[in-house]
């Protein structure tokens, strides 16, 4: 029976203690230093394509590539705000395209 509560009672201060040094006062004791706030920008340029027979969208975006990964919807979108008349119609043959080129992010950082 002495074993068992010895063993208990290991159990108990042992946990305690992880509980102390993980979530308690210990690790939040004069640990903490205000970081920088830090804001990525991410833009694009504006690069005017003449479009030839059969180009497509998705075509003159794998011809001309961002220099930082961006999703094809938005994209997509700024596509269509450089060029709003196409989302009613689809691209003609020796036209100018405004194509959206996003740049690599610049990161700002600044102290509270």
């Amino acid at each position: 029976m002495r074993i068992i509560g010895l063993a208990t009672l290991i159990l108990l201060v042992s946990y305690i203690i992880k509980v102390d040094l993980l979530d308690g006062t210990i690790s939040l004791a004069a640990f903490t230093q205000e970081e920088p706030i830090c804001t990525e920008n991410v833009y694009y340029d504006v690069f005017p394509v003449q479009t030839v027979e059969n180009d497509t969208i998705f075509s003159l975006f794998a011809v001309y590539p961002s220099e930082t990964w961006v999703s094809f919807p938005e994209r997509l979108e700024a596509f269509y705000q450089e060029n709003p008349h196409y989302r009613n119609q689809s691209l003609q043959s020796f036209e100018t395209v405004q194509i959206p080129i996003f740049k690599k992010e610049l990161s700002a950082c600044s102290e509270k």
